[in-house]
């Protein structure tokens, strides 16, 4: 997490308000409330920042102080929707995706609450606060590579096991990245974006994006890890990990140049 102090970045929050969403039995309006009074009073812990920033939209993350103690948030910002009128689609998809990964048994962060916000630049936003998963991305895992080749193993087994739960579960993820996945503290592994979660068909295209994706971004910030461990993840993901690997490898190929345009690891 980056330790440059918070206001350099985000600007200090001169008005902000809880605002309105067709699906209020996702979110939680008591501890919106509570997130809506740390923001107006700014009561970041130190070391919270960016985790990406692209164009006007980006991805926070830190520990708030409320009236019930410190929550660590995830916020998604961007743009307000047009004259603030209409309901942000980026909101419900979240939360639409999310409510689908649960009901699949999959652990994925709590929507909290979505903000309109104001800054002292002049900045009109909406940010989308989700209840932070205790954990690390799979992206900074992998290219972290400390850990034993045992534990890598279990490892990519736990990452090829997520995809077939979510292909027995008739869901797709568009937007598999290793920079979307969490390594929780338990070792299981958990979705934090949830806005590209489909439901589709099983079927051998579909695991194979989500696998496809995973592989791209590691490979694009040099943290693909070693051959053996591929295939313990494309095993687990549907045991034909030859055919599943000669589709991958060849689309890796057409693709060229796999480095994110931005990268996964900066701001930590």
């Amino acid at each position: 997490m980056a330790g440059a102090d918070h206001r350099e970045k985000l600007g200090k929050v001169v008005s902000v308000r809880v605002s309105w969403t067709p699906l209020p039995r996702l979110s939680d309006r008591a501890q919106a409330s509570e997130i809506l009074d740390g923001l107006k009073e700014d009561r970041w812990a130190a070391g919270s920042g960016f985790v990406k920033r692209d164009g006007g939209r980006w991805v926070w993350m830190g520990d708030l102080q409320t009236s019930t103690g410190e929550i660590g948030l995830v916020i998604k910002g961007r743009p307000r929707s047009w004259l603030g009128l209409i309901p942000d689609h980026h909101a419900i998809k979240q939360a639409i995706g999310a409510a689908r990964l649960r009901s699949a048994g999959v652990v994925t962060s709590e929507l909290l609450g979505l903000f309109e916000v104001r800054t002292e630049s002049g900045g009109a936003e909406q940010w989308l606060a989700l209840r932070a998963l205790p954990g690390e991305t799979l992206a900074h895992a992998m290219a972290r590579d400390a850990r034993s080749f045992a534990d890598g193993a279990a490892l990519a087994r736990r990452a090829g096991g997520l995809v077939r739960t979510l292909c027995d579960a008739g869901l797709f993820n568009r937007d598999h990245k290793a920079s979307n996945l969490i390594v929780l503290d338990s070792g299981e592994i958990g979705v934090v974006d949830t806005v590209a979660v489909r439901r589709r068909r099983s079927g051998d295209e579909f695991r194979q994006r989500m696998l496809l994706a995973m592989c791209k971004e590691l490979a694009g910030i040099g943290a693909l890890p070693r051959r053996a461990q591929l295939m313990r993840c494309l095993r687990a993901a549907s045991g034909d990990s030859r055919a599943d690997w000669a589709v991958i490898a060849q689309a890796m190929r057409d693709a060229g140049d796999t480095t994110p345009r931005v990268d996964p690891l900066g701001g930590h």
